[in-house]
């Protein structure tokens, strides 16, 4: 196996409709090239965080698991065993995350929308899990409960972090978590602006402002992949995000809603929105379009061209104040030439990472 990379990770199952049985030779594949970590996005299809995370630690002995999943779907001793039992399973490789989701899901399915007071107490009673305390009588934001306990006899605990998009989310991680995701297609602007707000919140806490670690994820979507491949990974999945929580993304960007505005009231978005997610379900023809409609800025906020253009973007995060950069959207083997690309010409790091995606070396 190459040195390893602790710096770059990348995200498990990122096709839809998804297969899990990949998640095997990709988690192999991944420690074979030397990436430092395996994140893995949660969807209620085939893709459970907990189960996808037992399966990478069966395939791997150095690669650093990271789930990202959302507080209120399990009840938090269930949470809490899942993160002690992967903690001693991968001898403390294995760390969690969690987001705010959709909120008109959360309405939809009949569970609560998650707000920062509703993160902060759910983060606060996990770390008291995992410390052994008892907690009597639990009636906070993030829910009620008679009796929350949870013995597991381990020395510590896996790190936790937080999947974020706007500046209160980011101070908010900063400040009760040890390590952050910024979200997929972030202008460089925006990624500054998240990495200045971690710091803040982590300076609120009375924490050194560089002791939480930040990861960029990068849409990462090199000319070795088909042209197809290339567009449902690049233009597809952004229209995607912006299907789903436009006024997020483009606001965190300082985008034109205006723009958007104009391509969400076409025939063409409409129709194929309807179908479900466009980068799994749009066909070829549609995408294509889409993608001619889509400003050159949104799309420049990938890597993309040859093995060594998507390098040189992934290197460039770095000076712009993250630790570690997820390469999102393509497996292991095909980010083989892009990752090969970087090695050749590996940039330095201001501080050395550990596997584990919420440690420091």
């Amino acid at each position: 196996m190459s040195e390893q990379l602790n710096e770059l990770g990348y995200y498990a199952v990122t096709r839809h409709p998804a297969d899990a049985r990949v998640v095997l030779p990709e988690a192999r594949a991944a420690e074979e090239l030397g990436l430092g970590s395996c994140h893995i996005g949660e969807r209620f299809t085939v893709k459970d965080a907990g189960v996808l995370s037992g399966a990478v630690a069966g395939a791997t002995t150095s690669l650093g698991i990271a789930p990202s999943t959302n507080h209120h779907t399990r009840h938090p001793t269930v949470t809490a065993t899942i993160g002690s039992t992967m903690h001693a399973l991968t001898e403390g490789r294995f760390s969690m995350a969690f987001g705010r989701g959709m909120a008109a899901y959360w309405q939809a399915v009949g569970l609560s929308v998650v707000t920062e007071a509703r993160l902060r107490d759910f983060i606060g009673i996990l770390r008291r899990l995992w410390d052994g305390e008892t907690i009597l009588n639990h009636d906070g934001p993030a829910g009620k409960w008679p009796v929350l306990r949870h013995l597991n006899g381990l020395a510590d605990a896996p790190p936790i972090g937080m999947v974020a998009v706007g500046p209160k989310t980011m101070e908010l991680a900063g400040e009760i978590c040890d390590y952050v995701i910024l979200h997929t297609f972030f202008s460089d602007e925006a990624t500054v602006a998240s990495v200045e707000a971690v710091r803040r919140g982590a300076e609120r806490a009375g924490k050194d402002p560089d002791s939480v670690r930040i990861w960029a994820c990068l849409a990462t979507v090199s000319d070795t992949l088909a042209e197809e491949d290339r567009l449902r990974r690049r233009a597809g999945r952004l229209v995607t995000y912006l299907q789903a929580y436009a006024d997020v993304l483009i606001r965190a960007n300082g985008w034109d809603p205006a723009v958007w505005e104009r391509i969400r009231q076409t025939e063409l978005f409409t129709n194929a929105a309807a179908v479900g997610p466009i980068d799994a379900s749009a066909s070829v023809e549609t995408l294509e379009q889409l993608d001619a409609m889509m400003p050159a800025e949104w799309l420049a906020s990938a890597a993309s061209g040859s093995p060594e253009d998507c390098a040189k973007t992934i290197s460039r995060q770095f000076d712009l104040g993250v630790h570690s950069v997820i390469m999102h959207g393509a497996s292991p083997q095909e980010l083989a030439p892009v990752v090969a690309a970087y090695r050749a010409d590996r940039p330095p790091l201001r501080r050395a990472v550990a596997a584990n995606a919420g440690r420091f070396a």
